[in-house]
């Protein structure tokens, strides 16, 4: 893999310094058309990533303001799913190091920065619905956030929608494995599907992104693969094309993607036709005579508009939550706090009881005899015991424990009633006040 950058017109950002251990990227200036080539270096042999930002004049001040973009070439496993969502988060993972490395150690905008990304190549995958690669998808992520918002309000999906969706992830399930349908997958392996496609949503929601694909269409074509070999050549073998190359995007997480108050978002303005405008192609297959490769090549444009400073309008809002937060950490923190508060003030009356019935104790007994022989041996200190605890302090902590527990359980519930309405933009704001991952926070609260 490789990526291609035009120098007059985009620069190369630098790499994180922690992986300075590997391969440096390698850079040869071209001669022809002023082009640089960066090869996968440090990346791997699938995958190559690249930071760039405008290459600025003094004259061009809009051009100053763009923010940096990660531009990521990759090409996934070819039989395995799950290889595929591996890829991908590592594509994902490292975008989101090199846009970092550029807040050049200012720590309080590194985790608010929102990652502009574009990967684009041949995914080995159609996106098919009911896949684990479609649930990666904006699409995918909104109608799950919608089927949320019912859950909370107890209204559920309509039996027909619930059945439509199940058939088609036994389809994708069927497919990926390379099953037929005499051999459906078995309960186990629909399963561990279901599983999967929950960890690719669950992939892109880490990141705070949405991704959205560029619709280009089938860019592969060839024999069927249940084709069968024959001699007879009367009858031509059938051909069948594949949407496998792909350009996916992060965009805004706004029902309008192409909304114009969405700042420095990423917008596509046309793409290149595939094999639909092409039937020769489908009818002959590729490699052919008008195509020296086996899959069609892709592209697009997209508008980078310049970023803006804040508006008076977002910094209130942003404010307004973080303060919103504040408050909402400030009452579990003080919740907790009172309830070990209570704790200890019981732990102490009920110390003092005991010490008082043990003085009464001992002033009723008779007095012990002295044993004459051991006057002379010292007590080593180590052998001295701690009396158990009594029977009523040992329910009292048991009890604590128990109310602790439902405290943290309904306080966990309570975060995640908070994030469920939460935009990508909220939840890095989230990460930037906390210090910590949004879904750390979720699990676990403040630090």
């Amino acid at each position: 893999n490789a990526i291609l950058v035009k120098k007059e017109q985009w620069k190369v950002l630098e790499e994180p310094a922690e992986e300075e251990d590997t391969e440096p990227i390698k850079k040869k200036n071209k001669k022809n058309n002023g082009m640089q080539r960066i090869s996968s270096g440090k990346n791997s042999n699938t995958m190559v990533s690249v930071c760039l930002e405008p290459a600025t004049t003094k004259s061009d001040e809009a051009a100053s303001i763009i923010d940096p973009v990660v531009i990521s070439c990759v090409h996934l496993d070819a039989t395995d799913e799950r290889k595929r969502i591996l890829q991908l988060t590592k594509c994902l993972e490292r975008s989101r190091s090199l846009l970092d490395h550029q807040s050049k150690g200012d720590d309080s905008t590194i985790l608010l920065r929102p990652l502009r990304a574009i990967i684009v190549g041949d995914m080995n995958a159609e996106f098919v619905p009911g896949s684990c690669m479609v649930a990666t998808l904006k699409e995918h992520q909104q109608k799950k956030k919608r089927q949320a918002s019912k859950g909370s309000s107890s209204t559920q999906a309509s039996p027909s929608t619930e059945s439509d969706e199940a058939m088609a992830e036994v389809s994708a399930c069927t497919e990926a494995l390379r099953l037929t349908c005499a051999e459906p997958p078995t309960k186990e392996q629909l399963e561990d599907w279901r599983q999967l496609r929950q960890e690719a949503y669950d992939l892109v929601q880490d990141h705070c992104v949405f991704l959205d694909r560029i619709p280009t269409g089938p860019t592969r074509c060839a024999y069927e693969h249940s084709a069968v070999d024959t001699e007879d050549t009367a009858t031509p073998r059938a051909m069948q094309s594949w949407k496998l190359d792909h350009l996916l995007y992060t965009c805004s997480d706004d029902d309008e993607s192409d909304s114009k108050d969405n700042i420095g978002e990423l917008r596509p303005l046309a793409y290149w036709a595939t094999l639909e405008a092409d039937p020769t192609s489908c009818q002959t297959g590729l490699p052919n005579a008008t195509c020296p490769s086996d899959h069609l090549p892709i592209a697009a444009v997209f508008e980078i508009p310049p970023g803006q400073d804040a508006t008076a309008k977002e910094n209130e809002a942003s404010s307004a939550f973080v303060q919103k937060l504040e408050c909402f950490e400030k009452q579990h923190k003080e919740v907790v706090e009172q309830a070990k508060a209570e704790l200890k003030v019981k732990e102490k009356e009920l110390q003092q009881k005991e010490l008082e019935k043990q003085k009464e104790a001992a002033s009723n007994d008779p007095p012990a005899a002295v044993d004459n022989s051991k006057q002379g041996k010292k007590k080593k200190k180590g052998n001295q015991k701690r009396a158990p605890p009594s029977t009523e302090m040992m329910e009292m902590k048991r009890e604590f424990r128990s109310r602790l527990k439902t405290l943290q359980k309904n306080q966990a519930h309570e975060r995640e009633e908070l994030v469920r309405d939460m935009g990508n933009r909220e939840k890095l704001l989230l990460q930037a006040h906390c210090g910590i991952p949004w879904r750390q926070w979720l699990e676990q609260g403040a630090k």
